[in-house]
């Protein structure tokens, strides 16, 4: 797994709460503004010790950003992160796997055959 696949994962995987969900979707809102710990937890009804817990996740998981204005810390979204993102799960859709060896062989086959019994010596109980 190369650096930016691991940051994806990184970010995937502190994005699936539904609580941190709740937070990053209030705190995009925002825009580059940034919301306070305090505007938060009021907004989620989530208790200041949950909430910590949750906004330092997404802190290191470079989710998101954190600046301290004074006695409050204003937490926003790192800019450019959930376009990255986005494009990083649009992108799983275009490489997609090959198809079973199943399905090639069965492509392969020419069309008069596709159908018609490989092997004619073996008995059927359709009479074929």
């Amino acid at each position: 797994m190369n650096q930016a696949e691991n940051r994806q994962v990184v970010m995937l995987r502190a994005l699936a709460q539904q609580s941190r969900l709740r937070i990053v979707s209030l705190v995009a809102a925002a825009g580059a503004k940034g919301v306070a710990a305090g505007e938060i937890a009021r907004a989620l009804r989530c208790p200041a010790s949950t909430l910590s817990f949750h906004l330092k996740d997404l802190n290191r998981a470079g989710v998101l950003e954190a600046r301290t204005r004074g006695r409050f810390v204003i937490y926003a979204v790192q800019p450019g992160v959930l376009e990255e993102l986005a494009k990083f799960i649009a992108g799983l859709g275009i490489a997609a796997a090959p198809p079973p060896a199943r399905a090639r062989a069965a492509r392969r086959r020419p069309a008069a055959q596709k159908g018609a019994r490989a092997d004619r010596s073996q008995l059927s109980i359709f009479g074929d």
